[in-house]
C-alpha cells in the first residue's frame, strides 16, 4: 500500500512538473476581450424620465434599461384605436345595408379603406412608442452610461454593454504556425496577474496573412460563468 501511494505520488508531481516548465505556444499577443461590445440608444426624442440601471450593473437581453417621456405618443395611440374601433363598428353596420343594396361598393370600400388606414396609423403609433423604451439587446455588463435621468435625449447612444460570458482569447500567430490550428481545436490559457489556467476552444482562424507583419490572428471562446474572470487580462497559450 505503501509502495502505491509512493507510486501515485511521483505519477501527479511527475504531472504537475510537466505542466509547470511547459512551453507556451509562440504568439505576438494574446489577451481577452468581451465576445460582444454594443452600444445601446434610440433614434427618439424627449426627456428621459426612467433611468433603470447604473455602470457595472448586470443585465438580461430584452430587460428595460431606461425610458423616454412617451405621453405623446400613448395619447396618439388612443386616439388612433378609437378611430380604428369606430371604423370597425361602420363597417359591421353598412353590412346589412350592403346586402339589400341601400349603399354603393364604393361607399362600403371607402370605409374599409378607412379602417384600413386607422389600423396601420395605430401599428406606426406602438412603434414609436417602443423607440422611447431602450432595452438590452444581450446578456452582459454595462461599461458606460453616456446620459443621466432628467436629460433631453435627442437621439443617439445611451448606454455601452459588453458580453463577459463567454469571453473571446485574440491571439495573432506568426506565419510559420499557419496551418497547425484548426476551427475545434482546445487550448489551456494561462492568464497574467490571475495565475489561473482554463480551457478554451478555436472558434476563428483567419485564412488571409498580414502581409506587412507575417502574421494572421485566431480567436479562442472562454467560457466565463459568474464572471469571474475580468476582460483586458494578458495571456499564453498552451497545448492540452
Amino acid at each position: 500500500m505503501l509502495k502505491q501511494k509512493c507510486l501515485q505520488a511521483v505519477v501527479l508531481f511527475g504531472c504537475v512538473t510537466t505542466w509547470a516548465h511547459a512551453e507556451p505556444l509562440q504568439t505576438l499577443s494574446c489577451y481577452i476581450e468581451p465576445s460582444a461590445d454594443v452600444t445601446v440608444g434610440t433614434t427618439a426624442e424627449g426627456r428621459l424620465v426612467r433611468m433603470l440601471v447604473d455602470r457595472s450593473d448586470q443585465v438580461e437581453k430584452g430587460q428595460l434599461l431606461a425610458e423616454l417621456d412617451s405621453g405623446l405618443e400613448r395619447a396618439a395611440i388612443d386616439t388612433k384605436s378609437a378611430q380604428a374601433a369606430y371604423a370597425g363598428r361602420r363597417l359591421e353596420r353598412i353590412r346589412d345595408l350592403t346586402a339589400a343594396k341601400l349603399i354603393t361598393e364604393q361607399e362600403v370600400d371607402d370605409i374599409g379603406t378607412e379602417k384600413s388606414i386607422a389600423n396601420l396609423e395605430l401599428r406606426e403609433r406602438r412603434e414609436q412608442l417602443k423607440l422611447k423604451r431602450i432595452t438590452s439587446p444581450i446578456d452582459g455588463v454595462i461599461v458606460e452610461r453616456m446620459v443621466t435621468e432628467g436629460d433631453l435625449v435627442t437621439g443617439g447612444e445611451v448606454f455601452r454593454i459588453v458580453r463577459l460570458d463567454p469571453l473571446y482569447v485574440e491571439t495573432v500567430m506568426p506565419l510559420e504556425r499557419f496551418g497547425t490550428i484548426a476551427k475545434g481545436d482546445k487550448y489551456r490559457v494561462r492568464l497574467q496577474h490571475l495565475e489561473s489556467t482554463h480551457e478554451a476552444d478555436v472558434v476563428n482562424v483567419d485564412s488571409i496573412i498580414d502581409a506587412a507583419s507575417s502574421t494572421y490572428r485566431v480567436r479562442l471562446k472562454l467560457d466565463n460563468p459568474g464572471y469571474k474572470i475580468p476582460s483586458g487580462l494578458k495571456c499564453s497559450l498552451f497545448s492540452i
